[in-house]
């Protein structure tokens, strides 16, 4: 981290928590929150990670979906 720069807490929520919950089970909250993506390549990830194993419901597919959309996503074309 850059000199001067504060890390910051991911905004909280219910995608939050599924995220802690879900996700931390193989990547750290820090690896997932730290790109960003278009809505489709979240919606791809996050299907791509339940058809690996991930436990989430359609519904709370759609509640991560959004939180990630809503927070860490980006304009098709911008992916980082």
């Amino acid at each position: 981290m850059a000199a001067g720069q504060q890390r910051t807490a991911p905004p909280p929520g219910p995608g939050l928590k599924l995220i802690n919950e879900r996700c931390a089970f193989c990547h750290t909250t820090a690896q997932v929150l730290r790109v960003r993506k278009t809505p489709e390549a979240w919606r791809t990830t996050v299907r791509l990670m339940v058809d690996r194993g991930a436990e989430l419901s359609p519904s709370e597919e759609k509640v991560m979906i959004n939180y990630l959309n809503t927070h860490f996503g980006v304009r098709k074309g911008k992916q980082r």
